[in-house]
């Protein structure tokens, strides 16, 4: 999730978000959040780590520090991409928000 964060602008809100009515045979609109690319990144990657353990493959504390670690992996990758020469000349970094709300930008 944080290379995706990394790629996109996880600031960007989502227009007209909309939710399945109770019985799903329609869509409604669901004003009641604001929903950022952010936001849902960061609920998607808690769902999968939740999902490992509700299938009794970690223990909870293993969700804490596994999103911890893989964040930090991905940001090892995109110091390497930043540091690719034929990216210098028009790349200007990455900026992104760690899981704990840190904003990082990676430069070449």
């Amino acid at each position: 999730m944080t290379i995706l964060k990394a790629y996109f602008d996880e600031s960007h809100t989502f227009k007209e978000p909309m939710r399945p009515s109770a019985d799903g045979t329609e869509l409604l609109s669901d004003v009641n959040e604001e929903l950022t690319v952010r936001g849902e990144l960061n609920k998607l990657a808690a769902n999968i780590a939740n999902a490992r353990n509700w299938a009794g493959i970690h223990y909870r504390s293993d969700k804490t520090y596994g999103l911890k670690l893989g964040e930090q992996v991905a940001i090892s990758l995109l110091n390497g991409r930043g540091k690719l020469s034929n990216l210098r000349d028009s790349f200007d970094g990455f900026t992104l928000t760690t899981f704990d709300g840190e904003t990082i930008t990676i430069t070449p």
